[in-house]
């Protein structure tokens, strides 16, 4: 059953966005039904959704003792007549190896894959993931490797060239930006100004200002050593021409780990999303735990964490609607639906989906969520 979200406020320049579930993700082999997955590869190419790897705890929640899991399975959703979907054989498909919380985005040439992490530690590789019509079969093709490796990066196209911004290295938060031109991969990645700030977790989308594409970098988060995290409502605009950022109204909240696209000519949508206050508060019993001494107190303070996570809200419902013409802000609904973070929002058929990903702390859902828009955006 659909539900309609309101935003009869912006009606003249915004459809309505009505909301289902579309599919959930299949079992991963050996189970009987998908917990789902957080991070995972996900985009369209060739007129299929694509959702592989991914991480999760299929044993237990991390505070139970159970351990993170990476996954190598692909899954391809195909959609039929009349907004039904189904999900083709695909039980011989598998990435090379294990991943999650790779950044993410869809090329005409295939979905982009570029870097992540898994049992061995961050990951540098990069590749395009293709849906082959005529043989119904994944392909790949590796792309070059990135300059470093990075996890929990953002990545946009633009025409031909990707571009790949933050993300974590194995100490700390990135601030570089890269380049890779599809049409000349041997040239490599090019190395771009570095962001206006180290960020990870982040929005990044391609998007006119009725002059010309700009690449819009929106939120994200930064660890800190021996503080808690930072979560950013911040905005920055890439000029591709002079390569220089430039500030933009910021976000009304902070927001990371959400996701967004961009739509019309000239509006940006973000979903849900981290603004931070429980992830905060369990850093900060991390923190204590860690300097505590007395067994009876670390206890404590470990019970303490454990019922906070348990007790998680979920993220954000909202839906966030940006004009880079008039540099406003506005929300325009909410989502009826538990809203994942850590993973990839995608257009598809006038629609945008929302595949399963992480609904708060160590729950992922298996849910594919849809939103349909009422008619294009201008």
């Amino acid at each position: 059953m659909f539900f309609n979200a309101d935003i009869s406020a912006q009606q003249t320049i915004a459809p309505s966005i009505k909301w289902k579930i579309a599919a959930e993700l299949p079992p991963e082999k050996g189970k009987d039904v998908s917990i789902g997955v957080a991070g995972p590869l996900t985009g369209v190419h060739n007129d299929v959704l694509i959702v592989a790897g991914g991480a999760n705890f299929p044993d237990g929640l991390p505070w139970n003792g159970g351990k993170k899991k990476y996954q190598d399975e692909i899954f391809v959703l195909q959609q039929k007549r009349k907004g039904n979907f189904q999900w083709l054989d695909t039980k011989a498909f598998n990435l090379p190896v294990a991943t999650a919380y790779g950044a993410n985005v869809n090329t005409e040439q295939g979905i982009a894959y570029l870097g992540g992490e898994n049992e061995s530690g961050i990951s540098k590789a990069a590749f395009l993931l293709q849906w082959n019509k005529q043989s119904e079969k994944v392909e790949i093709r590796n792309l070059p490797d990135l300059p470093i490796p990075l996890t929990n990066a953002s990545a946009a196209v633009n025409k031909n060239i990707i571009y790949v911004a933050g993300g974590e290295t194995l100490n700390a938060v990135s601030a570089n930006f890269y380049s890779l031109d599809l049409n000349n991969t041997a040239g490599g990645w090019k190395q771009l100004p570095d962001l206006p700030y180290a960020v990870s977790n982040a929005v990044m989308v391609v998007q006119s200002n009725s002059e010309q594409q700009k690449i819009y970098l929106l939120g994200g988060r930064k660890k800190n050593t021996n503080a808690v995290s930072s979560f950013y409502n911040s905005v920055f605009a890439f000029d591709v021409n002079t390569k220089t950022w430039e500030e933009k109204k910021s976000i009304p909240s902070p927001k990371a780990a959400g996701t967004g696209i961009a739509v019309g000519k000239n509006y940006i949508l973000l979903f849900g999303g981290d603004e931070g206050t429980t992830f905060n508060k369990t850093e900060s019993l991390i923190m204590a735990i860690s300097n505590e001494k007395d067994e009876i107190k670390k206890q404590e303070l470990i019970e303490k964490k454990n019922k906070l996570q348990v007790a998680h809200p979920g993220f954000k419902h909202d839906v966030m609607l940006y004009n880079t013409l008039t540099n406003e802000w506005k929300q325009i609904s909410d989502i009826p639906f538990d809203v994942p973070a850590t993973t990839t929002a995608v257009l598809w058929n006038n629609c945008v989906f929302i595949p399963s990903g992480e609904i708060k702390a160590g729950v992922r859902t298996a849910q594919i969520l849809v939103g349909k828009f009422s008619k294009k955006f201008k």
